[in-house]
């Protein structure tokens, strides 16, 4: 009889756990704290909310871009709080009344401070006890500058039928939802995801935390593909929308910091930018018209060049990836002193100012494209201090290649980042030793042959960046 209790009293036991879990369950499943919503929905209210006049809280970042390296003795220079380099926490306020941000790590703590009513900046770095104040004079901005066009003249065409139109253009690139919601410092928060189109990226998605209510980005979190661990997250711990004591942003650095300081004149600033404003619109004709607008499409787009095109305007033999078919070649571009040239040789800016009747006389700067260079090499007349850049592949998964002439300030700048080689890494490439710098997001591989220096890059696998830069001759 006893034992007829005992294993009566277990089962209501047993039926009364299983009767907990279900209702649990089941109120889980219908308590959602925020409404359904969409992702052209949610941007529009993004893009239309106010900001809080006041925020602040604990944050926290993490970085597994490089692993353990970050603590390794080579890289004992590097602020172990950079979130360039590895984890780290720390607070932040945000007011009308200015910026306040300190992280803290191992390699030292830093301050930034923004005190926009005394109009000055500080950062301070602990482990060196340096501190640099930037203060800005001059008249401040009025109200009419606060009140210039921007977002907020956009925002009512930006509806959610708008946006979603444009998502529906961009789906070969990436797309767009609202896959849950989330608790995140606190707050109840949409879970707003982008993931790409291509399959041979090694980006999985980027995930933004967006509070329900206020509409602030709470968190942000990078995948690599098929991992279900962000190899980046930077976000809020808890936050709060309190006021915040005006004094917060006020800074005074300890006794014996060294101290550097520098002023920025706003009015000087301001009059230099006006005067520029006036003489291009002395120089300007008026609106375009449908004949100049073509030739305004017509010069961006000669701005996408063949190989051969790329070759003849560059001041070193042009090297590009043979017998590689995983990713097709897309077109090239080649940069010079003053930005992208066409396949003529012109700036793209002249280029663009001469369709639709702008006289740049006076204003041109850079290298003059007109006849040969005093530095033109063994291209021809091509000058030196041109870059070219050739795509391949598409969206995400598109791999750069960049190639321009080996100068001694290059050469200075690729010495000091070798010693990254031994802790990230090295390759050979055509039987030259390489820099490579891989992580689980994509990464770079650097390699010189003869003059020329070689960049080969993307968010791509590192194995199928070891292979496009191996066939490149």
């Amino acid at each position: 009889m006893r034992s007829r209790v005992l294993i009566l009293a277990a089962l209501v036991g047993v039926v009364a756990v299983a009767l907990v879990v279900a209702v649990a369950v089941a109120g889980a499943g219908r308590s959602d704290p925020l409404p359904e919503i969409s992702a052209p929905e949610l941007l529009a209210r993004m893009i239309r909310a106010e900001p809080p006049d006041a925020v602040s809280g604990e944050v926290a970042w993490r970085n597994a871009l490089f692993g353990d390296v970050a603590v390794a003795s080579a890289m004992g220079h590097v602020p172990a709080q950079s979130p360039l380099t590895a984890s780290g926490s720390g607070r932040v306020w945000l007011s009308r009344d200015g910026i306040r941000a300190e992280s803290q790590g191992g390699g030292g703590d830093q301050v930034v401070v923004v005190d926009k009513r005394r109009r000055t900046a500080w950062v301070y770095d602990y482990a060196a006890d340096t501190a640099q104040r930037l203060t800005v004079t001059g008249e401040a901005p009025g109200k009419s500058a606060a009140q210039a066009p921007g977002l907020e003249m956009l925002a009512p065409m930006l509806t959610p039928d708008v946006i979603g139109a444009y998502l529906q253009r961009t789906a070969s690139l990436a797309t767009l939802d609202v896959p849950g919601q989330a608790q995140v410092a606190g707050r109840p928060a949409y879970r707003l995801r982008m993931t790409p189109a291509a399959r041979d990226t090694a980006l999985g998605a980027v995930e933004a935390a967006v509070d329900g209510e206020t509409m602030l980005l709470l968190r942000l979190d990078v995948y690599a593909r098929g991992g279900d661990v962000p190899v980046l997250r930077y976000g809020f711990t808890n936050v709060r929308y309190a006021p915040i004591d005006p004094k917060t942003f006020v800074f005074t650095p300890p006794k014996g910091t060294q101290v550097t300081t520098k002023t920025i004149d706003a009015d000087a600033l301001r009059g230099q930018l006006r005067m520029g404003l006036r003489d291009l619109a002395g120089k300007r004709p008026g609106a375009p018209d449908l004949t100049q607008k073509a030739r305004v499409h017509d010069e961006l787009r000669g701005t996408q060049l063949t190989l051969k095109q790329a070759d003849k305007l560059t001041p070193f033999r042009l090297a590009w990836a043979r017998d590689y078919s995983a990713r097709r070649f897309r077109h090239g571009f080649v940069l010079g002193p003053g930005g992208p040239l066409t396949g003529s040789g012109a700036p793209l800016v002249e280029a663009l100012a001469a369709a639709v009747g702008l006289d740049l006389t006076g204003l041109r700067q850079g290298e003059d494209h007109h006849g040969p260079s005093p530095g033109a090499s063994d291209a021809g007349t091509a000058p030196t201090g041109r870059t070219s850049v050739l795509l391949y592949g598409e969206g995400l998964g598109t791999i750069a290649l960049a190639q321009t002439r080996t100068t001694p300030e290059l050469e200075e700048q690729l010495e000091q980042v070798r010693w990254a080689s031994q802790l990230l890494g090295s390759t050979t490439v055509d039987g030259v030793e390489a820099i490579e710098v891989g992580t689980p997001l994509g990464g770079v591989i650097v390699w010189q042959r003869g003059r020329t220096t070689l960049v080969a890059g993307g968010m791509v696998p590192m194995d199928d960046l070891r292979s496009f830069a191996g066939s490149v001759r």
